[in-house]
């Protein structure tokens, strides 16, 4: 998943930076780090993001 793609989807469900990161279980800052480009960000918080959009119905792949 890219940050685009993260942000977009996050964005159509409605969703904050910090509501993401709360139904996801990952720090705040990685999800503003792959939204906005400004750092690496762990696979494995990525996946847990895009668990996250899948149990809320969106599917990135």
């Amino acid at each position: 998943m890219t940050g685009t793609q993260c942000q977009q989807a996050r964005l159509r469900l409605g969703w904050s930076t910090r509501m993401l990161a709360s139904k996801a279980g990952v720090p705040w800052y990685a999800v503003m780090n792959l939204d906005y480009g400004t750092g690496e960000v762990d696979p494995t918080i990525v996946d847990a993001l895009a668990r996250a959009f899948r149990q809320a119905g969106v599917d990135l792949r």
